[in-house]
């Protein structure tokens, strides 16, 4: 975004953020409004399993392509340090028909010691607000704002069981989600022969205001932007 303040192609480039030992590769948004979107996780099939340890979703996992093609999950120790200032984060989800909606909140992911809490406050868009309200009538047990990270070996949820190892995804559990977009990749919505399995336990990539939580989205992403200059 510095080098870059009037916009620009979208693509790869190299970043190294305070407090990072090494660069790292980013897939920028040059193009979505003003640009600067940083993508920091994207899932677009079922090629890389997003149930993964602790230390997985520390580091991150998955990789892009020149194009921004692919699954991704850039790692909590960098999504960290990339929000410790007032940051915009945006969430693009679409269905198995084409729909496309999106979300955008103000951030801030704690460290690790914090167990990289959620903060996270004003919401616009018209995907529905699923990170603040939670689910409707349940707000107090399903909203995501202030929640610890869980992954099946780190539990840090409200629940009495692990939500991590029931819906099989990394996330801001509370007890449990009203949104999940790091959990199982179904095909075609709530099921499809080729899952083998039907879809009944809401353990896919969700956004409940959209499509309810019984129905898997077939491309989701979340991108980062700074809202003041650094």
């Amino acid at each position: 975004m510095q080098k870059h303040a009037e916009g620009g192609e979208d693509g790869l480039f190299k970043i190294m953020p305070s407090g990072c030992v090494d660069a790292i590769t980013v897939y920028c948004d040059q193009s979505t409004g003003v640009g600067g979107w940083m993508l920091v996780q994207q899932r677009m099939d079922e090629t890389v399993n997003f149930n993964q340890s602790w230390d997985k979703y520390k580091r991150g996992f998955g990789r892009l392509d020149d194009e921004g093609r692919g699954n991704i999950w850039l790692g909590n120790d960098v999504l960290h340090l990339l929000t410790a200032k007032e940051t915009s984060l945006r969430i693009e989800l679409e269905d198995w028909s084409g729909n496309r909606t999106y979300a955008e909140y103000i951030v801030n992911v704690g460290s690790e010691s914090e167990n990289y809490t959620l903060n996270i406050t004003s919401y616009t868009g018209n995907a529905g607000d699923a990170l603040i309200s939670g689910l409707f009538m349940d707000t107090v047990y399903t909203s995501h704002a202030n929640m610890k990270f869980s992954t099946f070996d780190r539990d840090n949820d409200n629940w009495e069981e692990n939500c991590a190892q029931f819906y099989g995804g990394g996330w801001w559990y509370n007890n449990c989600q009203a949104a999940n977009l790091n959990g199982i990749y179904y095909h075609g919505g709530p099921y499809d022969p080729r899952d083998n399995v039907p879809y009944e336990i809401e353990n896919g990539v969700i956004w409940d205001p959209f499509k309810g939580i019984d129905y898997s989205l077939k491309v989701v992403k979340m991108k980062i932007r700074p809202i003041t200059s650094v």
